[in-house]
Formats: structure tokens, C-alpha cells, sequence
């Protein structure tokens, strides 16, 4: 059912009146006295939070209907709002608005929001997340007879290549994709750094950035004022992708050094797993583990542009790293097939099963 919104944007002010005017539509729906929620029953309320207000929605349908609900995190919520005061630090000099809000009634927001979703976990039946460093976290946290469940986000490829990658000899040119959110969280400012200290050590980094997010413009400024060798292009749909994946020696996977980040595991890196395609991942926690684990590329820390461009430079001279083995793409499959559709099935039916005995 459609509820009412106002346009988002690409500041934190915008997103937060957005998110909290789909909300308000949200209840709106919910308790209309006619409609197609009057004579509805549901068993069970699920709630998907990437939008903070939806996990108060979420608990106010389960009042309303009289029904448990779950709430499925897409991101390391709440633990990123420990951070908020670096969520700017990669789009450039704040607005005036931004400094104002800054002084105290964002301090005051993001503590209440803290609380009030604690609570709204506390009191679900059941937590979902991406990631299974997170799960266990909130798990250790948790009430009596609540559980958390891993369900990651192995989505079926759009795209499909047959990867070739020239792993012969050295060169003294690399091919960098990287294609997903060009935002706050992953400060590609850093990747800049990278490519300008490789130059420096011998090897040419070609960069490719393909998507959109807030700290876009900021990035383009920053290339040309560098001189690096970037192209920047429009967010494509993922059937759209094979021609970037094609010319990609290696693909990037990079996040910002905020502490609640080793909870998260970006999409984008099973996709790249699924391809085959090598990937250079300036991530740490669950995300590096399952990189190294399963041989999918090579890691490096977080802000720390030197290591990404010796990294780099060792992928050019010796182009064999770059060829990744089979085990991370059956291991997402595996995921995808089996693990989360299965995981997904136990925790509605444990949910179920156990609101039905309360009753």
C-alpha cells in the first residue's frame, strides 16, 4: 500500500525529513478504519530498517494487530549513531544548516533515537541482519527469548561474465572499479590518495567510478585537483555492468574506518565474488574475514592510502593475484540457494510458534 512521503536528498536533513514523513504516511495507513488493513490479520509484523523511523512503525503495526514482529536490519544499526559526528567528514565543508543542527539538536535526536530503538529491539521477537558479527553483538545484548538470525545479501546476479583477466607477466597499468554508494561511509577520498601514491611508485591506477551518493561531487573536485586518471559514471542498473566488470583488472570494495562498519558487509562484495572478478578490499571485521577466507582478493585497513597503493602496485607486476579461485562464488551460491532461505524460514516460524503457544 502507497503511503505519503516527501522528496529525500542527499543531506542528512533531507534524508531525516524524508524518512520521518514516510513514517508518519506509514501510520496513517495503518490505522485508517477502512482500507484494505480493516478486516486484516496478520500473524506476524516484519519491519526492513534501513530507515530508522520503520522499526517504531514496525512496533506500532504489531500493537495495532495484535501481532509479533521482527525487525530486519540492513545496516550496523544502532551502533553507527556513535559516529554521527564523522557521517559529513567526506562531502566537504558543511552548510550552515548542517553547522547549526550540529550544535546540540542533533546530539539530542540521535540519543533519543539510540534509546527508542533499543527498546524496539529488545521487545522484538526476532532480529535479521546482514551480518553475522552484528547478530551475534546484538544476540550477547539481547533480552531472554529473543534471537538473531544472519540472512546476507546474496541476491541473483544480473550480470553475468565470462572474465578473462590478463594474469601474465607485470605491467605498470591497473584497471580500479568501483561501482555501488559514492557516500559517507566509504570516503572514497582515500582510493585518490591511493592512486596518486602508486603513480608515485611506477604504476599508472586507471579508476572507474561508477553510481551516486553525497560525497560524489566532492570526489570529482578532488580527482581533478589531484590529477588522478578517474572517470566518473551515472549509477547503472546491475544488467548494465558487464562492460565495466569486463574492463576491471580488479574491483574495489572500501569502507570508512568508523568502528560499527566491522559489523557490515557491503553487498556489493558478494556480486563481485560471484563473478570471479579480484577484489582490492580496504574493509576490516566480518567483510575482511570473508575476503581472506575464501581467497576472493586481498584487504588492506582503512584509511590508510599507502597500503591500498602498494597493494596496487603488487597486483600490476604480478598480474597472477589476480586470479581469484572458484571457492568464494560456490560459497555465495551456497548462501543463496540454501543458507538464507532456510534461515529466513526458521526464525518466521520460531516467531510463529512461539507467539502461538503465548496464546
Amino acid at each position: 500500500m502507497r503511503s505519503g512521503y516527501v522528496p529525500g536528498g542527499s543531506s542528512i536533513t533531507k534524508k531525516v525529513l524524508n524518512q520521518l514523513a514516510v513514517a508518519a504516511g506509514g501510520l496513517y495507513v495503518i490505522f485508517r478504519r477502512r482500507g484494505a488493513l480493516a478486516d486484516f490479520e496478520p500473524e506476524i509484523v516484519i519491519g526492513t530498517v534501513p530507515a530508522l523511523p520503520t522499526a517504531l512503525v514496525t512496533a506500532v503495526s504489531a500493537w495495532r494487530f495484535k501481532a509479533p514482529y521482527i525487525i530486519d536490519l540492513r545496516d550496523a544499526w544502532p551502533e553507527l549513531l556513535t559516529v554521527s559526528d564523522r557521517w559529513n567528514a567526506s562531502t566537504g565543508r558543511p552548510s550552515l544548516r548542517q553547522r547549526l543542527l550540529t550544535k546540540g539538536p542533533l546530539q539530542v535526536a540521535i540519543k533519543a533515537t539510540d534509546v527508542w530503538l533499543d527498546r524496539i529491539l529488545q521487545h522484538s521477537a526476532a532480529v535479521i541482519s546482514t551480518s553475522s558479527y552484528l547478530a551475534d553483538d546484538l544476540q550477547r545484548r539481547t533480552s531472554q527469548g529473543r534471537r538473531t538470525y544472519t540472512v546476507r545479501n546474496v541476491f541473483p546476479p544480473e550480470t553475468l561474465i565470462s572474465k578473462h583477466v590478463d594474469v601474465s607477466g607485470s605491467s605498470d597499468q591497473l584497471n580500479v572499479l568501483y561501482a555501488g554508494t559514492l557516500g559517507r561511509a566509504q570516503n572514497l577520498f582515500n582510493a585518490l590518495l591511493a592512486a596518486q601514491e602508486a603513480e608515485r611508485l611506477g604504476v599508472r591506477v586507471h579508476l572507474r567510478f561508477v553510481g551516486a551518493g553525497a560525497a560524489k561531487q566532492e570526489l570529482m573536485q578532488s580527482a581533478d585537483r589531484l590529477g588522478i586518471d578517474a572517470v566518473f559514471e551515472q549509477r547503472r542498473g546491475a544488467d548494465l555492468l558487464e562492460e565495466c566488470y569486463e574492463w576491471a583488472d580488479t574491483a574495489l570494495v572500501h569502507l570508512t574506518d568508523w568502528a560499527p562498519l566491522a559489523n557490515a558487509v557491503p553487498s556489493k562484495t558478494y556480486e563481485l565474488m560471484d563473478q570471479g572478478l579480484h577484489i582490492s578490499g580496504v574493509v576490516a571485521g566480518e567483510t575482511a574475514d570473508i575476503i581472506s577466507t575464501l581467497q576472493a582478493g586481498d584487504v588492506v585497513e582503512p584509511e590508510n592510502p599507502q597500503a591500498l597503493a602498494q597493494l596496487w602496485v603488487d597486483l600490476a607486476r604480478d598480474r597472477s593475484r589476480l586470479q581469484v579461485p572458484r571457492k568464494g562464488a560456490e560459497w555465495v551460491h551456497q548462501q543463496r540457494e540454501s543458507a538464507a532461505p532456510a534461515t529466513l524460514l526458521e526464525c518466521v516460524e520460531w516467531v510463529y510458534w512461539v507467539h502461538s503457544r503465548r496464546n
